[in-house]
């Protein structure tokens, strides 16, 4: 916990921080408390669900990435995925971006949930014991909320752990000094248990969980293709349509602005002068401030909702995925990978062991070789094969199919269980 308020503190500064502090605390006693008179109606809707086994399997998501953050990520996407593939699954809301003291149905077998509440959590785990599903939970890295003695809790009630190896276990990933002890030690208990199922995000997390002994699934990140192939609204944004008038090559980036990006890449394609580098997302920790703001060329937009990034990254020129070289980059699958290919747009990226896999990325070895390489994506925007291998691989990342294969994995485990 102290790392973590280390954190806020060098990312916010002492008066947002405590700002932030007041509302999670305001929100954690509220949930604590449990569903209201107003909230029984949709709950008892829930625990009618899970009672009546519609549904292969049950799987609750425990965690404090809530459903409502600014960034619509892996935790979401492949939560409302298994949703439609068969599974109940119950997200645990986390203040302050959830506020709930019931539950929510969120979508096709997608509950957000109340686990802050013991009653509650108790009250869903005898409904998912009772509705005689296989029944899962789902652990996340990096997670620092978390209590490491989690999997064996659940494990000695006959839940089934499923841990998935989101990123690789780095100060990088939770923007601080240190690596909080909770989300080392979850993932080293996850990894010592012989009845956890890994999955992992990209090949270098596979091989490493596979160092450890387990047998791991890879589940790349994956897009949303029903969202980022339909044609997108421009957005309602002045700065943004000034931009578009002025006829300047627009280079976009949207996600954390954070260490793990490659700022000397970007100081030089803006050093260039005949591109506009765009930049929207949020502030992770303070390393947009030391390494770009101020440029020339540069215009950072802020966090915009995630609805309204194809209406942005679909009228840019070139889409980029620029992180700095390294042992954390190798190991990411970058979610907006797959949703600019989806696009349709034109993507450079680093030099790194997930974007490299793909033929119809243009890959940027250094500085220098980012502006080579945005020239040839700007020569390239209208070619009809580029496009097509594009549709093609994000096609094949589609949520859905991610989704797919943890099921087919789960459902040949319930087999096998079955049979023994």
């Amino acid at each position: 916990m102290l790392e973590k308020l280390k954190n806020l503190l060098k990312k916010y500064g002492a008066a947002e921080t405590a700002r932030q502090l007041a509302r999670f605390a305001f929100y954690t006693a509220e949930m604590y408390r449990g569903p209201g008179g107003r909230e029984r109606e949709e709950l008892d809707a829930l625990l009618g669900e899970i009672r009546a086994g519609d549904h292969e399997r049950l799987v609750l998501r425990r965690g404090s990435f809530g459903w409502h953050t600014p960034l619509f990520q892996r935790a979401q996407q492949l939560a409302r995925a298994m949703g439609r593939r068969g599974c109940l699954v119950l997200y645990e809301a986390a203040p302050p971006h959830d506020r709930l003291r019931g539950a929510e149905k969120l979508g096709e077998g997608l509950w957000l949930v109340n686990l802050r509440s013991p009653r509650l959590r108790r009250a869903l785990e005898r409904a998912a014991v009772g509705s005689g599903r296989p029944r899962y939970v789902m652990l996340a890295s990096p997670e620092s909320r978390l209590s490491p003695r989690l999997p064996a809790y659940y494990a000695k009630r006959g839940w089934t752990i499923l841990y998935d190896y989101i990123d690789a276990i780095s100060p990088e990933i939770g923007g601080g000094e240190r690596v909080p002890r909770r989300t080392r030690a979850l993932c080293r208990r996850a990894m010592e248990r012989k009845d956890v199922i890994v999955t992992a995000s990209s090949r270098a997390l596979l091989r490493d969980a596979e160092k450890k002994g387990k047998q791991a699934i890879l589940v790349e990140n994956g897009v949303d293709c029903a969202r980022f192939f339909a044609p997108s609204p421009p957005p309602e944004d002045a700065r943004f349509r000034a931009l578009l008038e002025q006829g300047k090559p627009l280079l976009c980036y949207y996600g954390a602005l954070a260490r793990w990006l490659d700022y000397g890449a970007l100081r030089r394609l803006a050093a260039d002068g005949r591109f506009t580098l765009l930049l929207i997302g949020a502030k992770y920790d303070g390393s947009f401030d030391r390494e770009l703001a101020g440029r020339d060329n540069v215009v950072f937009l802020g966090a915009r909702p995630y609805a309204s990034l194809p209406g942005y990254a679909s009228r840019c020129d070139v889409l980029l995925v620029p992180f700095r070289k390294g042992e954390v980059s190798d190991a990411a699958s970058p979610v907006k990978l797959f949703e600019y290919m989806a696009l349709g747009r034109p993507v450079v990226a680093a030099d790194t062991a997930e974007c490299r896999r793909y033929r119809c990325v243009l890959i940027a070895s250094d500085a220098e070789d980012y502006v080579r390489r945005v020239e040839q994506a700007l020569a390239l925007r209208d070619d009809a094969a580029r496009r097509e291998e594009e549709k093609k691989e994000a096609l094949a990342a589609d949520w859905l199919r991610r989704a797919e294969t943890v099921t087919a994995a789960l459902r040949k485990r319930e087999r096998q269980r079955k049979e023994a």
